[in-house]
């Protein structure tokens, strides 16, 4: 009885834990930057191809060399929908490039 018990709280916290690994994923895209030029929220974004937009902070990257309109190519993760500009994704980039 006990060990059945133990078996179910384990299997509760393993299934628990995998549903958290998933937000974690280090996902990639190619798209096209937009930049508002305002401070307002949602003004940095990428475009992706699979019509996914990301809302991001580019304040960690140098983007002198990145202008709107752009095709780039980005490394992020998630953070969840932004409660501001739905159903817009908020996200951790990685890396970031320009392509051609």
């Amino acid at each position: 009885m006990i060990k059945n018990i133990f078996l179910g709280i384990f299997l509760l916290v393993a299934f628990s834990c995998n549903k958290n690994e998933d937000n974690n994923l280090v996902k990639e895209g190619k798209g096209t930057l937009f930049l508002s030029g305002g401070y307002a929220f949602c003004a940095e974004q990428i475009r992706l191809d699979n019509k996914d937009t990301l809302v991001i902070s580019l304040f960690e990257f140098d983007i002198r060399q990145l202008k709107s309109g752009d095709r780039v190519s980005v490394k992020y993760k998630e953070k969840g929908i932004n409660e501001s500009c739905p159903p817009y994704i908020d996200c951790e980039v990685i890396e970031l490039r320009k392509i051609k």
